[in-house]
């Protein structure tokens, strides 16, 4: 058993090896999304934005103004909602210079999507998928051929490509095509 003068010396050490380990334990503080990030994110095929950035560009009015002025300069077309919403899902969309198609494919769980442009040189690089509620999707896109026709093929097994078949086939989202 411990002495009370070796009890006093314990318990400021237990008290500090409590919080240095609570502090080593504790998240690191999330990383602000800004403008640099939002440029990133709309420029590279390859940078997404976490749910927790997603978040905070939806819900902070500045951030969310910034993202509209910078999707506006880097878009080469807008893919707009469709003015009659139907129903269901679309399986054509048209937007100025083009028409993107969905159709099933013969092998089950594939389904094809094709994008025509009407012009073949010059085609973007990014397709973005917006929502109302927020939820953005962002896909490279292939290359177009001499007539400006584009083609992916997905698969309905896919994350991914789920969540990109479920904004595209839904009538209320709206897209961006970037370079």
């Amino acid at each position: 058993m411990a002495s009370a003068d070796e009890a006093d010396e314990i318990a400021p050490a237990d008290r500090l090896y409590a919080a240095r380990t609570a502090m080593a334990e504790a998240a690191r503080p999330a990383r602000r999304l800004g403008v640099a990030e939002i440029t990133q994110f709309l420029s590279d095929p390859r940078r997404s934005l976490s749910m927790e950035e997603q978040r905070a560009l939806f819900t902070d009015p500045q951030l969310r103004a910034d993202y509209r002025r910078l999707k506006a300069q880097m878009s080469v077309i807008e893919l707009p909602a469709l003015a009659a919403a139907s129903d269901g899902d679309v399986t054509t969309r048209r937007f100025e210079g083009g028409t993107v198609s969905i159709h099933p494919s013969r092998i089950p769980g594939q389904v094809y999507v094709v994008l025509r442009f009407s012009w073949p040189a010059g085609a973007p690089r990014i397709m973005l998928l917006e929502t109302n509620a927020g939820i953005l999707v962002k896909r490279s896109l292939p290359p177009a051929d001499s007539q400006g026709e584009m083609m992916m093929v997905l698969d309905e097994k896919s994350s991914p490509d789920q969540s990109f078949l479920r904004l595209i086939l839904d009538p209320t989202s709206t897209g961006s095509f970037l370079l």
